[in-house]
């Protein structure tokens, strides 16, 4: 009986009818977090059979969460009957150490893909044919030109890109389809993964990637005319930035909402504010990451850049600087001379005891405008 309870809980199937099976989901954890093998095995043989003795249906939905590999060796079988059976959405998530089959990418039903960690290579995949396929999702994976070249190709209506903390190997991306688009890299300071110098996307609406000053070469050539939100990452390493004359943020000034982090956005800001264009179209701006109290006036000069600027969003958790900059040394703020702000919102520590002089400078910068600064303080 607990065995069936079990299975009551883990097992969700929506109008089991002989003609469709709508949603299956499967969750191998119990509620105290350790698999029993058998109670497991129990409810392996009932998917089995379940699925395996049915008459011919549709599989819309197939989602699997697991921790361990052989959770995932018990859905092997499973992944195929999907396939075969108009399979659109399919979820693997929490799976490592696994790999699935290639299969999977010349299924013609499937619209909706998140395999998480479980495609281990590309370089097995030979084909990629998926005219359905709308959104995938990718972890940890090593993707060359190669791949992204067929995955374009062989998906030709492909809106959504999340390539979340992959090895990155290619550097152009074409396509008339893609509307969503993040390719943040997780190694951007180990000098093994590539800068993207060409993005070809007329219909791309957002953007999320990562800078290093190893990944910045001397060509960047942005075409995403209709990009509306842009996210930014600026790494920290012992590499000094290039003097690129194609500044990245030339490619991203037609953005309405634009997001810039990281412990190298006081690098990243000195060296694009010399060709820095204008951001006529924002509206949204946050920075995370400039401290507000040696180094305001970076800020302020780039904030001259967002003539129509109406909510600015800044996080600063203290002062790190290895080299603190004195109040009577700091250059001097340039007031905003923009008349739409409405919203100054800036979190901080409340441990911090240099934020007297943030508010200041925020208060000269500000100073002719008619902005409301809403202050919120965190303990870090």
């Amino acid at each position: 009986m607990r065995a069936l309870k079990e299975m009551e809980k883990s097992l969700d199937l929506f109008t089991l009818s002989r003609f469709d099976l709508h949603k299956f989901k499967y969750n191998s954890e119990s509620e105290d977090g350790v698999s029993e093998r058998n109670r497991v095995d129990m409810f392996v043989g009932f998917v089995s059979t379940m699925l395996l003795l049915r008459e011919p249906c549709d599989l819309h939905k197939f989602r699997f969460a697991g921790y361990y590999v052989s959770h995932f060796d018990f859905m092997r079988s499973w992944i195929p009957y999907a396939l075969k059976h108009n399979l659109q959405v399919l979820n693997i998530v929490h799976v490592r150490e696994c790999s699935v089959s290639p299969s999977i990418f010349t299924c013609a039903s499937l619209v909706d893909a998140s395999l998480g960690y479980a495609v281990k290579s590309v370089r097995n995949i030979k084909v990629i044919n998926l005219p359905s396929l709308r959104r995938l999702s990718l972890k940890g994976t090593h993707i060359n030109q190669h791949f992204v070249d067929k995955l374009f190709w062989g998906c030709p209506v492909l809106e959504f890109l999340n390539l979340e903390q992959c090895h990155r190997d290619f550097s152009i991306i074409n396509s008339q389809s893609l509307k969503y688009l993040n390719a943040r890299t997780w190694s951007y300071c180990r000098g093994t993964d590539k800068r993207m110098d060409l993005i070809n996307t007329p219909n791309l609406l957002s953007f999320c990637d990562s800078i290093c000053p190893n990944l910045c070469g001397q060509k960047l050539l942005l075409k995403m005319p209709s990009l509306t939100s842009a996210t930014i990452y600026m790494a920290q390493c012992h590499f000094n930035w290039c003097e690129n004359k194609n500044s990245i943020l030339i490619g991203l000034s037609n953005v309405q909402n634009l997001k810039l982090s990281g412990l190298g956005i006081k690098e990243f800001l000195e060296t694009e504010l010399s060709h820095c264009p204008e951001f006529a179209k924002a509206k949204d701006l946050s920075v995370d990451g400039l401290c507000l109290s040696c180094h305001f006036y970076i800020l302020a000069s780039f904030l001259n850049h967002f003539p129509n600027l109406e909510k600015l969003s800044l996080y600063y958790s203290g002062c790190s600087c290895k080299v603190r900059v004195p109040a009577k040394n700091s250059l001097k703020i340039v007031p905003f001379k923009g008349k739409k702000l409405k919203t100054v919102e800036v979190t901080f520590s409340k441990s911090d005891k240099y934020f007297p002089r943030v508010v200041k400078n925020m208060q000269d910068c500000t100073k002719t405008s008619r902005a409301q600064i809403n202050m919120t303080g965190l303990c870090y």
